[in-house]
Parts: structure tokens; C-alpha cells; sequence
């Protein structure tokens, strides 16, 4: 089950984030309330960017700190020491 702004690596290997959409259809008298969550593709800058960031993750990862990527709403990452009851999940 994905959430609104989550970012996932596509089975294409390309990056994409989920977003909230409203769904409207002519003559129907509810459907701006239909909402779908769907994956919208990330442009070239974002993907190199995800690319190399899953690949620092996978470097600290294989010498054991855990670590998470977090990408603010101004479009900053940084990374972040995973506590020890997310690295548990």
C-alpha cells in the first residue's frame, strides 16, 4: 500500500512519486470527490539524484549504520540515522 508523496523505484528502474489526484467526470455528480493515488514519474535530474542516493544508502547499509533519505518539500535530501525502533521494522 503506497502513500501520498512516497517514493518508489518502478520495476523500469526509474524513480516515481505517488500523488493524491482528483478523478472528474462530465454528468457525474460526485466524481470530484473520487480521488486515485497514482504514480507520476520523476524528470532526469531526480532520477540521477535517487539513483546515487540508493547507492550511499546501500554503502552504509552493507557497513552496518542504518540510515534513512528524506527530501523536504523544498527539494533538499538528507540523510538521516534511522532510530532503533524504525530500524526494527
Amino acid at each position: 500500500m503506497a502513500y501520498d508523496g512516497e517514493l518508489v523505484k518502478m520495476a523500469n528502474g526509474r524513480w516515481a512519486r505517488f500523488q493524491r489526484c482528483q478523478v472528474y467526470r462530465p454528468g457525474v455528480e460526485d466524481a470530484g470527490e473520487t480521488m486515485m493515488l497514482i504514480a507520476v514519474e520523476l524528470d532526469e535530474r531526480y532520477q540521477l539524484l535517487l539513483d546515487e542516493v540508493a547507492d550511499s544508502l546501500a554503502q552504509y547499509r552493507h557497513r552496518g549504520i542504518a540510515v534513512q533519505a528524506r527530501l523536504d518539500e523544498a527539494q533538499r535530501l538528507t540523510l538521516h540515522p534511522e532510530s532503533e525502533s524504525s530500524a526494527l521494522h
